[in-house]
């Protein structure tokens, strides 16, 4: 019986040494690597077991016994260390903790390998048969207790992980720790010698069953990697609609979500063509002759879908099927309509409330004619503080403002409106243009707490022999230019404080003649601040257009002049707004008529008057 019992101990030990040897191969994972080491000591275990049967001297058998206490011992820690890190526990794994586990394991092999304390584990009687039963001292007992405890708590807490899970999981569990267990059942009934169990020891053979469950679960059932059962309960869990068609467009697979949009069991629509579950206008988007990847909109009933579809091949690359996903966007799309109609209605507030900062049509000034340009940046939907008025003071005196102020939304707005009014109400035709200014920097600081300063041009425009005197006050505005009748262009003013910064700003008045076609250019920095990769367009760039457009109309000059400024901003939105305001002097009543004959109408957007006297 004895060689038989060897044959079959080296023949276990084999199996778990090459058990050992494929988990560390393909281990993958930090349970893997535990499960390597458990196998490992078991392999340990088994040959020196083997070795120990078949020595018949009593101190060969005691050393070969002794040997196989390294894989006895390490065998409890390892179960441990792999039903932790299999259940996701692998943190608790550290460094300290493992080295903690080694203590117990060491101390006992010390024991066990001074002769003085060696039998404090285990020794063999003298005098018994070719089977002896091995006597054991309390170390061992101690050594057992802390093994089965180690070995309790693993397998605890495997199983309370295992059965909170699916069904499919708890029958996993339920097979790997019967085949784990089955070993230490065994290698209790012999430390108790129970019966037969005594003599033999039939834990290495046993762990040969545990060996191959655990790396059958592990590789071929793919314990450790559960990436195809968790996709499986991914995609029956998903809300998005999924169909797996065949390379004929039928229906092979569906999870539950498909079937809902369908309104048909599962059972119901598999081996049926997608295109005929799906409306008439939607069988495109499961036709094959669709592009890959691409996706478009399905509407079912009252809900939208987004479709996408994604073409399957078989291992050689040969086109095996189609994957379609339909995801609901309807809350999605309710969604953007909701804004859209928000956005319509935020441009049609901002627009109604531009309009009334500027006005709609410009009143007449004797012997001359006026344009005007008013364009948003961006995309018009946020109001902007540019503003321009053309108001009488009386006996044909005439009041010309261009302003900007800081800022956007409604608080510009608000002070916008502020100052165009306030201007109006504070302007008079026997005041200085600066004092008028002053005056409204007043207004503006006791009326409003909002950090916003505004810069503005003011002129009052007076009848002088055949032409316009302009008195003209800058509040930190650009310079206006003048172009004169000899193509010469030259600005004007001086520059002052803008409004809104300080009690006392410093304002000064510039008088200026305008005789018959001089024209004056009135601009916000939208115009000069355009710019392109490198450079702003600048006021030499609008000094040269408007010389390069000396015969043109004031309102052709407008519009070149905007359109050059969207030219050299690359044909985008502008990055800021821009206001244009035009007074060119009448050259005389009969070319006034001729011209009058023969201009077009004015672009849309542009407010333009031509006066005559």
């Amino acid at each position: 019986m004895l060689p038989l019992l060897v044959g079959l101990t080296t023949i276990a030990t084999l199996v778990l040494a090459a058990l050992s040897l494929y988990v560390a191969w393909r281990r993958g994972a930090a349970a893997g690597v535990s499960l390597a080491v458990l196998l490992t000591a078991a392999t340990w275990w088994g040959f020196f077991y083997a070795l120990e049967l078949s020595t018949a001297d009593p101190s060969g058998k005691s050393f070969w016994g002794d040997l196989k206490y390294v894989g006895i011992c390490v065998l409890p820690a390892a179960w441990l260390a792999f039903t932790l890190q299999y259940t996701g526990r692998g943190h608790l794994v550290t460094r300290k903790v493992l080295a903690a586990l080694t203590v117990e394991p060491l101390v006992v092999l010390l024991v066990l390998a001074f002769p003085p304390t060696h039998d404090l584990v285990r020794w063999y009687p003298e005098g018994g048969d070719e089977l002896p039963v091995v006597e054991t001292g309390p170390v061992f007992w101690v050594h057992f207790v802390y093994a089965y405890t180690l070995i309790a708590v693993g397998s605890t807490v495997f199983v309370a992980t295992m059965v909170g899970l699916s069904r499919t999981y708890r029958r996993m569990a339920f097979a790997l720790v019967s085949a784990a267990l089955l070993p230490w059942v065994a290698n209790a009934l012999h430390n108790f010698e129970v019966g037969p169990f005594a003599r033999i020891d039939l834990t290495p053979f046993l762990f040969v069953v545990t060996g191959a469950v655990l790396v059958w679960g592990v590789f071929r059932e793919r314990l450790l990697n559960l990436s195809p059962l968790a996709r499986g309960v991914i995609v029956d869990t998903m809300t998005d609609a999924v169909f797996v068609l065949d390379a004929f467009g039928r229906v092979v697979e569906v999870n539950p979500a498909g079937s809902r949009v369908l309104g048909g069991t599962r059972p119901e629509l598999i081996g049926r063509k997608l295109a005929d579950l799906l409306p008439q206008d939607a069988d495109d988007l499961a036709s094959s002759t669709r592009p890959p990847h691409q996706a478009g909109e399905l509407s079912l009933g009252q809900h939208k879908f987004d479709v996408r579809r994604q073409p399957l091949t078989d291992r050689n690359g040969r086109p095996a099927g189609e994957l379609v996903v339909l995801r609901d966007i309807t809350e999605r799309v309710l969604a953007e309509q909701h804004l859209q109609g928000l956005l319509v209605e935020r441009s049609r507030v901002a627009a109604a409330l531009q309009a009334s900062l500027v006005p709609g049509e410009l009143p007449p000034i004797p012997a001359a004619e006026v344009a005007s340009r008013y364009e948003p940046a961006g995309d018009g939907l946020e109001i902007g503080g540019d503003f321009f008025d053309v108001f009488t003071l009386g006996d044909n005196v005439w009041g010309l403002v261009l302003g900007d102020v800081s800022g956007k939304g409604a608080e510009a707005a608000a002070v916008t409106a502020l100052a165009r009014y306030t201007l109006r109400t504070l302007a008079h035709a026997k005041h200085r243009p600066s004092r008028t200014l002053r005056e409204l920097n007043t207004r503006l600081a006791a009326a409003t707490d909002i950090e916003r300063h505004c810069t503005l041009v003011y002129a009052i425009a007076r009848p002088h022999e055949a032409g316009l005197e302009l008195t003209v006050s800058l509040a930190g505005h650009h310079p206006p230019l003048v172009l004169r009748g000899s193509g010469a262009v030259e600005p004007i003013g001086e520059l002052g404080t803008a409004l809104g910064l300080f009690e006392d700003p410093d304002l000064s008045d510039t008088r200026v003649f305008l005789g018959p076609g001089d024209l004056l250019c009135m601009f916000t920095d939208g115009l000069v601040e355009a710019r392109d990769a490198t450079d702003l367009f600048g006021t030499d760039r609008v000094a040269t257009l408007l010389g390069q457009q000396a015969g043109s109309t004031v309102d052709e000059i407008a519009a070149q002049l905007v359109a050059a400024a969207r030219t050299f901003h690359g044909g985008r939105d502008l990055g800021d707004d821009l206001a244009l305001l035009l007074l060119r002097v009448r050259e005389s009543a009969e070319a006034a008529v001729s011209r009058d004959e023969h201009e077009t109408e004015p672009a849309p957007g542009a407010a333009t008057r031509t006066l005559f006297p």
